[in-house]
């Protein structure tokens, strides 16, 4: 009876040890054949030392490390927090081995960024600035202000922020709204909402997005390096202490004039003072004078604040309105495309012996 209590016990004992006998074979027949190649007489280690050397992780070794990390957790093994520890450090190895710089540089890799629209696009050996542009439906200008670069040279494995749409990238400034940005840089108020998932947030200072169809001011622009003295296409009237000025011109039905032109502006400005031209007074800004006069406007030679001045001086002449007279009969005036492109704003002086150049529709 004694013998067989023993025999019992025996076996009760071996039946806890086989399981851990079994696991260890088990594990050191992994370790030694499972990472073996496929494809090759040679075989892989699963040695943590060897593949941090090697910056590689394949996917068999991961495999077989989560095997034999499992067993030993299900078995409560002494090395489980070794062979786990092991596991994770693997994963990690691998995730950095396959974001590598090496593998970044990829010709055509897009990663999206904090907007919907705002890309990042590494250049690769070959490309250029015109055939990045001609691929992503851009112009070199959109992609040089959107980097705020003065010229088109590029380097390979050079970031550029680029926009999903043909526009400009732009970071936000204190006092923005998407009502100003889409009236300052010719861009679409409900585009800008809609490109950039601003439904249901506002614009914080410092965020990148996208204004659709977006150009920049000249002022505004990289490449642009100031000058101090104007002329508008050959006249003899200088303008002094100019400065670019924003205003919210908001695009109206009533206005026929063409938009970003001096005659929209003046027009716009004019029914903003609460002194709206007819609507009767069309045509390039070297006929607004004789217009007016066939409408029944005073035109003369003499200036007051509300005027429009004007000028034929040019291909298709030239207006704006007197803000202020001064003392010494200099005038503070505001217009449109004077010394710049197309919708920008400047306010600047009239010196006194310039005044009488210009008719002044009133």
């Amino acid at each position: 009876m004694r013998t067989k209590k023993k025999q019992h016990k025996t076996l009760r004992a071996l039946g806890r040890v086989i399981p851990y006998v079994f696991t260890a074979v088990l594990i050191f027949a992994v370790a030694a054949f499972g990472s073996k190649d496929k494809n090759a007489s040679g075989a892989t280690s699963l040695n943590m030392n060897t593949m941090a050397a090697n910056n590689s992780v394949s996917a068999d070794q991961l495999s077989e490390l989560y095997v034999v990390a499992s067993l030993s957790d299900s078995f409560s093994l002494a090395s489980v927090d070794t062979v786990s520890g092991n596991y994770v450090s693997a994963s990690v190895l691998r995730d950095i081995s396959q974001t590598s710089t090496e593998r970044i540089e990829k010709p055509g890799y897009v990663a999206v960024q904090d907007a919907r629209g705002v890309l990042t696009y590494i250049v690769s050996d070959g490309e250029t600035m015109e055939s990045i542009a001609s691929a992503k439906g851009l112009t070199t200008d959109q992609i040089r202000w959107s980097n705020n670069l003065k010229t088109t040279d590029l380097t390979v494995g050079q970031a550029l922020t680029i926009p999903a749409t043909s526009g400009i990238v732009y970071t936000v400034k204190n006092g923005d709204t998407p009502a100003t940005l889409a009236s300052r840089y010719g861009s679409n108020e409900v585009e800008i909402i809609a490109m950039n998932d601003l439904e249901n947030s506002s614009l914080v200072v410092g965020m990148q997005i996208v204004l659709p169809n977006g150009v920049l001011p000249t002022t505004e622009r990289p490449e642009y390096v100031p000058t101090y003295t104007y002329n508008y296409y050959g006249s003899t009237s200088e303008r002094q202490d100019m400065r670019v000025i924003y205003e919210n011109v908001i695009r109206s039905g009533t206005n026929r004039m063409v938009w970003g032109q001096c005659t929209y502006y003046a027009w716009w400005l004019r029914e903003e003072m609460g002194r709206p031209l007819p609507s009767a007074l069309t045509g390039d800004a070297k006929y607004w004078a004789a217009n007016a006069r066939s409408l029944g406007m005073q035109v003369d030679n003499t200036p007051e604040v509300g005027a429009v001045f004007q000028t034929t001086s040019g291909w298709y002449g030239h207006v704006g309105v007197v803000i202020r007279i001064n003392d010494d009969g200099s005038l503070i005036v505001r217009e449109m495309n004077y010394g710049y492109r197309i919708g920008v704003i400047t306010e600047s002086i009239i010196p006194a012996n310039s005044v009488g150049n210009f008719s002044y529709i009133h």
